[in-house]
């Protein structure tokens, strides 16, 4: 009942706007209460603005120009163009309202840390960012920046997104050493790790799914999914065991980040479908990226 009730259009629209909101205050609170306060760099695209920002405060005399979620703004754009060729216009436009949202967030909230613990603004600081990235990621959008960069990687290689954004950071890591302290960059390393564990447990894309549909709509039923997703789905002959009605059984292999726009397109076709999901220890064979599965069918028209 509970998915069949967040599956009408008003309350999907409802929630993406939620999560909008919240994680751009979330974003803006773990940099400029926890973060910037306690000298500790975040991740990815909102690093590197803090770095530009600390640059231009210690070596010259325009530290005043231009504020660190403004200057995240501006780094963003390219990068959202990026996003619109290779994520879709819908995932970019939820996106750039994610950006926006930050932007005014940060704004809004003062930099004023509660702690001069380094420890605790980093753990904190990191948790409260990783929330609010992985929720972005797990409701079709994201917070920008390296995350977009980390999205079309894998949806290239199937590298984990949270361990990708780790990898990429590390440039941020020496940087923040060499211009600021090496104790407090490996604070910044703490900070960035809890970002990435929150973002994979919220956001898991490196678990595979099996899920099992019974549906008597199945063509309706696989027609909403491929439109929604690229995955080979396997029809299966059924029969109700007390009833002894015929079903078809629909069996599909997922990631964490597809699951939810396959739940919805299924409920959105037959809300009395019956949805079984299994985790996959292991999954081998043809288990194909999106961007394997539009070369394989483009080369498929071509031929037919």
């Amino acid at each position: 009942m509970i998915n069949v009730f967040l599956n009408r259009p008003g309350v999907k629209v409802t929630l993406q706007a939620l999560v909008i909101i919240f994680a751009g205050f979330g974003f803006a609170v773990g940099l400029n209460i926890f973060q910037i306060p306690g000298d500790i760099y975040a991740g990815g695209i909102t690093g590197f603005a803090q770095l530009i920002t600390y640059s231009l405060r210690e070596f010259s005399h325009l530290d005043n120009v231009i504020a660190t979620g403004n200057l995240y703004f501006l780094l963003n754009v390219p990068i959202l163009i990026l996003s619109i060729f290779k994520l879709g216009r819908k995932f970019t436009i939820l996106t750039i309202l994610v950006v926006i949202s930050t932007t005014l967030w940060t704004n809004i909230i003062p930099v004023q840390g509660v702690s001069k613990e380094p420890l605790l603004n980093a753990i904190i600081g990191g948790t409260i960012s990783g929330i609010s990235g992985g929720l972005c990621v797990k409701y079709g959008m994201s917070s920008g920046g390296i995350d977009i960069i980390s999205m079309v990687i894998y949806r290239a290689t199937g590298i984990n997104v949270g361990s990708m954004n780790l990898v990429i950071n590390s440039l941020i890591v020496m940087a923040a050493g060499m211009l600021y302290s090496w104790e407090f960059a490996l604070f910044t390393i703490i900070s960035m790790y809890a970002n990435a564990r929150m973002v994979d447990v919220l956001h898991t894309n490196d678990h595979r799914m099996t899920v099992f549909i019974v549906t008597e709509q199945v063509d309706e039923v696989v027609e909403a999914i491929l439109k929604r997703i690229r995955r080979g789905i396997t029809i299966m002959d059924g029969k109700g065991g007390y009833s002894k009605t015929p079903r078809s059984v629909l069996m599909i292999v997922v990631n964490q980040y597809e699951l939810h726009e396959l739940q919805f397109a299924v409920l959105e076709t037959d809300p009395k479908a019956f949805i079984d999901v299994i985790q996959s220890s292991q999954v081998t064979g043809n288990y194909l990226s999106k961007e394997q599965q539009d070369s394989y069918k483009n080369q498929v028209k071509k031929v037919s």
